[in-house]
């Protein structure tokens, strides 16, 4: 073989090992439970099946355990619009991981804990503010409250801070649900969206 060929062999021999690293960097790799862990996200051993309730989005349309089903994975937040801090750190790192997963498989919502104030325009503008796809939820607060305790949320009784400020204490978690309505876990803080989406298309891979 002469020097020339040899070389452009072994040219081709680099682009193609080169091109097969960046492939299988590129593929999400299917994390362990304790790896999802170290990322912040706790896993559930046995699944279970959200029981019926029965809300509105922010397009007024009737929302139930049906709307669940059309997605691979449902990212699930509780919270309020006039939340001073939690509440638009959340939504802002849920916009990130959205940003970060290229997919239509994923749907993500905020279940307001204060449907007196959060009306359904209200709740609207807050919602698609982080992201026109997002939605907002809300409805009776005896369905709220029933959901959010059986996705392990709970809230207290709303309060004034030291700057007046109207503040309702809940369970900061972002709860998963798959296209079955079973609950699949939850991520705890402090939240990543870079670690987050690294557990978020592990779980796509699986499930």
């Amino acid at each position: 073989m002469s020097k020339n060929k040899l070389t452009i062999l072994l040219f081709a021999i680099v682009i193609a090992l080169t091109s097969y690293s960046f492939w299988r960097i590129s593929i999400p790799r299917v994390l362990s439970i304790e790896e999802m862990k170290v990322n912040g996200f706790y896993k559930y051993g046995d699944s279970q099946e959200v029981r019926e309730f029965e809300l509105k989005d922010h397009n007024n349309n009737i929302f139930t355990k049906k709307n669940l089903k059309n997605h691979d994975i449902n990212f699930i937040y509780f919270g309020y619009t006039t939340c001073p801090t939690e509440c638009p750190v959340m939504m802002s790192v849920m916009r990130q991981l959205f940003e970060k997963i290229d997919t239509d498989d994923i749907a993500f919502y905020l279940i307001s804990f204060d449907p007196e104030v959060d009306t359904i325009d209200r709740l609207k503008r807050y919602v698609t503010a982080f992201n026109e796809d997002f939605i907002g939820v809300s409805g009776e607060q005896s369905e709220v409250l029933k959901l959010g305790y059986q996705l392990g949320i709970e809230k207290l009784e709303p309060m004034q801070n030291h700057m007046s400020q109207r503040v309702i204490s809940h369970t900061n978690h972002l709860v998963l649900v798959d296209d079955n309505a079973n609950i699949m876990g939850i991520f705890k803080g402090p939240f990543d969206s870079r670690a987050m989406s690294l557990v978020t298309k592990s779980l796509l891979q699986t499930n």
